[in-house]
């Protein structure tokens, strides 16, 4: 009986430490790509600050919207209604490189509905989609970003592809995809990264149906 409720209270630890792990994950990539973009288009308002004013009024009106919309997220986040989707991200990801002079260009393939996807399939895809958007921001000065997504034997495969890679290893051993890889093994998903010269390849592929299980109560 003392040994079944020791394994009982472990079981317990382990699933709020679970609970812990994710919501750090989840609050990472949402303030993390926010705060990234906020940045970018700051930075854009105060060059443009004497050249074109009114552009660079209406970029500062975008950034007190993304602010803004960081609040409600991070709120969500906390209660835990927030879910990412792929459509929306996919969507967000194109504006968001094209405000940064980055050709974002996107290729889907005709049967790759995206509402086949379980709804964990649908947020860790959108969870990726928006931590390469963030690491093309961060970690590169791409001229290109191709985003390839597409259905195969039942896989769901997601891959982006940018030019101007940084030489060295901080975009290939960054935390958001390396707590990323660790949550799609968990649904049988699998994450890789390859950095040959200037050129980033961040490329996921998972089960359509994929399931986290219960959530812990």
């Amino acid at each position: 009986a003392a040994r079944l409720e020791r394994a009982r209270r472990l079981s317990a630890e382990l699933a709020v430490a679970d609970e812990r792990l994710r919501f750090a994950a989840d609050l990472h990539d949402i303030q993390g790509h926010h705060l990234q973009v906020i940045a970018l288009k700051s930075e854009l308002a105060a060059r443009l600050a004497e050249a074109d004013p009114a552009r660079a009024a209406a970029e500062m009106r975008e950034v007190q919207r993304l602010s803004t919309e960081a609040l409600q997220d991070t709120r969500a986040v906390v209660q835990g209604y927030r879910r990412t989707s792929l459509d929306e991200e996919i969507a967000n990801a194109t504006k968001v490189l094209a405000a940064a002079g980055i050709d974002a260009r996107l290729q889907v393939d005709p049967p790759a509905n995206t509402d086949r996807l379980s709804e964990t399939s649908r947020n860790l895809l959108g969870l990726m989609m928006r931590e390469a958007t963030t690491n093309v921001l961060r970690h590169s000065q791409a001229r290109r970003t191709d985003v390839d997504y597409r259905v195969e034997a039942g896989m769901a495969r997601l891959r982006v592809c940018n030019d101007g890679a940084v030489a060295g290893p901080s975009a290939l051993s960054g935390t958001g995809l390396d707590m990323l890889a660790e949550r799609l093994a968990a649904v049988g998903g699998t994450l890789t990264r390859e950095h040959d010269g200037d050129r980033f390849v961040v490329a996921v592929s998972l089960p359509l149906n994929a399931s986290a299980g219960p959530e812990p109560g």
